[in-house]
């Protein structure tokens, strides 16, 4: 890696993740996941009957990409973003803590934990706070 550890897993997460699933770029914000990534997500902003409590699981980059395409048409409608304000990582296996914002400036927070491969996210798990 040409970065630092905890720089490169930022990067793969606020800049090519978040930042393109907040200006409605499903395919791109694919790109910060592996090919063979799994990815498990339960919601953390609730929304058109997507709640907390429910889970979502894929497999492969192109089930998170199709994912993606699908559910930022919502998360524009509802203006929130996702805004990365920790990092540690270890180039191998990493968490984070970060906050969606909503369009009042309300924020729900959120933490994750990732595992990398070749430079990707191969393990991508995330829970809201509460």
């Amino acid at each position: 890696m040409t970065r630092n550890d905890k720089e490169y897993l930022f990067h793969l997460l606020q800049e090519i993740y978040f930042d393109n699933i907040d200006t409605a770029k499903a395919d791109e914000a694919a790109e910060a996941m592996h090919n063979n990534v799994r990815w498990v997500h339960n919601q953390v902003w609730e929304h058109d009957a997507h709640k907390t409590n429910i889970r979502d699981t894929f497999n492969g980059r192109k089930e998170v990409r199709d994912f993606l395409r699908k559910r930022i048409v919502e998360m524009q409608i509802e203006g929130i973003i996702h805004k990365v304000e920790n990092v540690v990582s270890d180039g191998k296996l990493g968490a984070f803590k970060a906050n969606v914002i909503g369009k009042d400036k309300s924020k729900k927070p959120f933490f994750g934990l990732v595992e990398l491969k070749e430079n990707k996210i191969i393990y991508y798990r995330v829970l809201p706070q509460e």
